[in-house]
């Protein structure tokens, strides 16, 4: 079959959209699982974040499920629009709930799972400039992964070009080798997306539409699909269950705190000190081990706390010292 000619723009607008409908069934959880903590934030926040550092016309989270009405009334003054996937069949039926809103509109979509809390802005910025300086039809975000069972395969053609992803329950023994996996993150041409999307059937062992089936369409119909390798498989990684909320969570923390050290703050033995995200620490400060900093709390210049302090909502002032076995919360000390 011939492949339909499509016509490229060199300046198309670019939107978000956040896949957020995910049950918790391997969380164990009554709640969305994109509701769960990290580093004192739900998981949810960070995609949107990352979101945000794109500066997109629109961001879209896609939500659903019996958490529906927490999950919106969490984010509700982040920016976002939501929009209901009616029935819980898959991710290319989430995309599918976003086609009236690129009615004849041609434009870049970005896609990137509500669960998936790593992924940093730099490489967000990254995977949009490789997909736009290509003029790709689509991009698939991919990393190798020391395991990668789970994981949709990337099955390579020539380059960085694509022929498919084959998922885990559907992919053959060969196939399962393979450790370059899909992210679930994506950057699509929108007008070519939404042509082709309804070419997508359940025809797998979850009798669900899966969006990475429309890599092999878009392929096969138009060419042009990339893959953009990261060297850093853990911004990838996903959160579905406690384990891998740990695992995330940990991941977090050692970033935080190596930014913090990036700033002038000395931590004595970092593996004994965890930090949430809206902490503040001032330069020349002295974190000691067994530490915990929690909230909105600040640490001003050349101040020093722990060993075994926990600080929540709290204010240490410049040159303060804090020393052990205290809990501080809603103070200035």
């Amino acid at each position: 079959m011939a492949r339909v000619k499509f016509r490229r723009s060199t300046d198309k607008k670019l939107y978000v959209a956040i896949l957020a409908a995910g049950q918790s069934k391997r969380m164990k959880s009554e709640k969305s699982k994109v509701l769960h903590r990290i580093c004192g934030k739900p998981l949810l926040h960070f995609p949107i974040d990352v979101a945000r550092s794109l500066e997109p016309e629109e961001i879209f989270v896609v939500v659903g499920g019996r958490s529906e009405n927490e999950v919106r009334e969490t984010f509700k003054d982040y920016g976002v629009t939501f929009v209901r996937q009616e029935e819980p069949n898959g991710t290319g039926g989430a995309v599918m709930e976003l086609e009236p809103f690129f009615e004849n509109k041609e434009a870049d979509i970005f896609i990137v799972p509500g669960d998936a809390p790593l992924l940093k802005k730099e490489t967000a910025r990254e995977l949009v400039k490789f997909h736009q300086d290509r003029g790709a039809i689509a991009t698939v975000l991919t990393a190798e992964v020391p395991d990668p069972t789970g994981y949709g395969r990337i099955i390579r053609s020539i380059g960085d070009r694509i022929l498919m992803i084959v998922e885990e329950t559907d992919a053959f023994p060969e196939e399962k080798a393979i450790k370059e996996v899909n992210s679930g993150m994506y950057v699509f041409d929108t007008f070519s997306l939404f042509r082709w999307l309804n070419e997508l059937r359940p025809n797998n062992k979850q009798e669900e539409f899966y969006l990475t089936d429309v890599i092999e369409i878009l392929q096969r119909r138009l060419g042009g699909v990339y893959a953009y390798k990261i060297p850093d498989y853990t911004e990838i990684l996903g959160v579905n269950t406690r384990r891998q909320l740990a695992e995330a969570n940990r991941i977090m923390n050692e970033r935080l705190k190596a930014e913090h050290m990036e700033r002038g703050v000395t931590f004595i033995d970092p593996n004994t000190v965890y930090i949430e995200v809206d902490v503040q620490i001032g330069k020349d400060t002295t974190i000691f081990p067994f530490v915990s900093l929690l909230g909105n709390t600040v640490v001003e210049d050349k101040a020093e706390v722990g060993p075994n302090v926990t600080l929540k909502d709290a204010r240490v002032t410049a040159g303060k010292i804090v020393r052990g076995n205290n809990y501080f919360e809603n103070v200035v000390i």
